[in-house]
């Protein structure tokens, strides 16, 4: 019932999410954030889509800024040595740093904060160079700082909320140095107008490139939705291929009343990794997810009938069901299956039974009757589970196995969260 509710709750935050993300592209303005939980996925989303192009900002525009410098050769020696002191002793350091950072930098959030600092240190050489040398600057690096400005708003990508309080810093800093240092009236206009139209062009720039980086999020958001959506009702689980939950719920009912009204045998096999955790832990979940991948590969083998099922239960368990398998029968092919898995020989250095990845299976094989649940039936699955990881392991318990006197005592100290309920996926939504 837990893992039951759980699916159902996934399934409406999901539907949520689509009819928030189909509001917003109907709006179609994107001129504020997006609620907040989508918000955070669009900012990490474009972080992590611009920072090649971040990393490479920073690199042609550290070399763009040490080139530049060459200009000044034809100033006097006094003149020239002040313009290079803050270009290549003060500014230009800090540009490297922030590269470097860029490129140490493992969260890709980071990235639009180590880039303003870039962009604030040019632009603070060049405020520092209007309050030594103004008429100077006013003339040859107002030119510079018009290429700061766009390097900010349009090159970097950069998005407004950030782009704009440092264009607007950078361009403070070099007009109080212009007033600071009396610069005429005109000159002071002339630099004042330029600079704002500059801002005002490169904004909207920024603001109409963040506005398509928004509308692209969201289709692509739906587009991933509706790809769920209909992987979802295809019944199949996207990792491993097997068939998901959703589907395993429906089947098994049916399959429950199918076997209770031909009084057919049914066989339950229920298959769980051995410390999958540890080698999650260990190795990553990446490695973890490439050896579920492999074993649902070889588990998909043993559903050979339309009868049956082989589906991804939860986690690292996995449920083959076989309709009209006797109990002799169904335990040669759950320990066929074992073998199999463990000859694939996958590594699991973090397991203490050994370095091979191996599987627990518990088997159940009962006639269904009137007074039986299908829960019952997955219930006795789950205790047998537990009895073969109480038996050490890499091993398989069915019915018979657990007859021979422990299996009583084991299913008294089965845990309580073991005992989950298999519903229809209809009765599970009449029931949430």
């Amino acid at each position: 019932m837990a893992n039951t509710a759980q699916t159902a709750s996934s399934s409406t935050s999901d539907l949520n999410e689509k009819q928030e993300v189909a509001r917003l592209l109907d709006k179609q303005t994107f001129t504020s954030n997006f609620p907040d939980a989508l918000e955070r996925l669009f900012r990490l989303n474009y972080a992590h889509r611009y920072r090649k192009r971040i990393r490479a900002t920073l690199v042609f525009g550290l070399l763009l800024y040490l080139l530049t410098g060459l200009a000044d050769l034809q100033l006097q020696t006094a003149v020239r040595n002040n313009l290079w002191l803050v270009r290549y002793a003060l500014v230009a350091p800090v540009i490297v740093v922030s590269m470097l950072a860029a490129f140490w930098a493992k969260r890709d959030a980071a990235l639009q904060l180590i880039y303003a600092a870039a962009i604030l240190a040019a632009g603070t050489g060049s405020g520092v160079i209007m309050f030594l040398h103004p008429q100077l600057a006013a003339r040859n690096y107002s030119t510079s700082l018009i290429v700061i400005l766009f390097y900010c708003y349009v090159v970097s990508s950069m998005r407004v909320a950030y782009a704009l309080p440092c264009a607007l810093l950078v361009t403070g800093l070099y007009l109080a140095g212009a007033f600071l240092n009396q610069l005429s009236t005109a000159t002071f206009g002339n630099l004042a107008l330029l600079l704002a139209v500059v801002n005002l062009v490169a904004l909207y720039a920024c603001y109409r490139m963040e506005k398509e980086a928004r509308r692209s999020f969201l289709h692509g958001r739906m587009v991933r939705l509706l790809s769920d959506e209909i992987v979802e009702l295809a019944g199949v689980d996207e990792l491993t291929g097997l068939a998901n939950r959703r589907h395993l719920d429906d089947f098994y009912a049916n399959t429950w009343a199918r076997a209770q009204r031909d009084k057919v045998e049914l066989t339950m096999m229920l298959v769980d990794v051995d410390y999958l955790q540890h080698l999650n832990q260990h190795l990553g979940r990446n490695i973890g997810d490439i050896c579920l991948r492999k074993l649902g590969a070889v588990i998909q083998h043993y559903r050979k009938r339309p009868g049956d099922i082989a589906a991804r239960y939860e986690g690292g368990r996995f449920m083959v069901l076989l309709y009209a398998c006797g109990e002799r029968h169904g335990r040669t092919i759950a320990e066929r299956l074992r073998q199999d898995i463990e000859s694939l020989n996958l590594m699991n250095p973090a397991s203490p039974a050994g370095w091979t990845v191996t599987v627990s299976v518990g088997v159940h094989t009962l006639i269904p009757t009137r007074n039986q649940s299908p829960a019952s039936g997955l219930l006795a699955t789950e205790t047998l589970l537990f009895l073969a990881k109480n038996r050490g392991r890499n091993c398989v318990v069915s019915d018979r196995d657990a007859a021979s006197g422990d299996g009583k005592a084991i299913q008294e100290k089965a845990p309580s969260a073991d005992r989950t309920e298999i519903l229809p996926r209809s009765q599970a939504a009449r029931t949430a």
